[in-house]
C-alpha cells in the first residue's frame, strides 16, 4: 500500500514539529524550592512524594506585603498545580487563570524545581487577568522555598517566591495519573 501523504507534506510537518520544539524551549520558565517545616524532610525527598497531588492557590501575597486577588469562578477551574508521575516522567500542569500549562518538575533531596515549558493561548478577558497569569507562571519558575504543614499527608503547601512574595496552596483532591 503506497505512503498517502506525500514527500513535500511529511517535510512540511516535520520541520513545523522542529519550529514548535524551538519556541517551547525558548519559554522555559525553572525554580528552584527548598524544602521547610515540620516533617518537610520525610515528606518532600524525591518527585514522587508529590506525585498525584493537586494544589489550588488561595492566597498570593507579594514582597510589600499586598495580598493579590487570585481569579476563580466564571465556570473556570481554580488556579492550581497538579504533579502527575509515570515511571520518572514527572510532570505538573494546571490553571493559569487564562490558560492550561503543563511542563516538568522534581524534587530530590528537599529542593523542588518547577519548568514551565507551554500553555495554551486562549486570549483572556482582561488585562488584569492577563497580567495575574504572566506573573503567576513566573513565579512557578522562581521559588526560592517551599513549605509543607505536615509529613504523612500535607493540606497546605507554601512557595516562597525569589522576589519576596508567598503564595499559599491548599490540597485538592488526589490526581489521577493522567500521562
Amino acid at each position: 500500500m503506497p505512503f498517502p501523504y506525500s514527500p513535500r507534506c511529511l517535510a512540511a510537518a516535520v520541520t513545523a514539529a522542529a519550529f514548535a520544539a524551538i519556541l517551547s524551549g525558548c519559554a522555559t520558565t525553572t525554580g528552584h524550592a527548598q524544602a521547610k517545616g515540620p516533617g518537610a524532610a520525610q515528606a518532600a525527598t524525591t518527585s514522587d512524594s508529590l506525585a498525584e497531588t493537586t494544589w489550588e492557590l488561595v492566597k498570593w501575597t507579594d514582597a510589600q506585603g499586598t495580598t493579590l486577588p487570585v481569579p476563580g469562578g466564571n465556570g473556570n477551574p481554580p488556579v492550581g498545580l497538579a504533579f502527575l508521575a509515570k515511571g520518572r516522567d514527572y510532570r505538573v500542569s494546571g490553571f493559569s487563570g487564562c490558560n492550561r500549562y503543563m511542563g516538568a518538575y522534581r524534587l530530590e533531596g528537599g529542593k523542588l524545581s518547577i519548568t514551565v515549558p507551554a500553555a495554551t493561548r486562549m486570549g483572556c478577558p482582561s488585562d488584569q487577568l492577563a497580567g495575574f497569569e504572566t506573573a503567576y507562571l513566573k513565579a512557578l519558575g522562581r521559588i526560592a522555598t517551599f513549605t509543607l504543614d505536615s509529613g504523612g499527608m500535607p493540606r497546605n503547601m507554601t512557595l516562597n517566591v525569589q522576589d519576596g512574595g508567598i503564595m499559599t496552596f491548599k490540597r485538592g483532591e488526589d490526581a489521577p495519573n493522567k500521562l
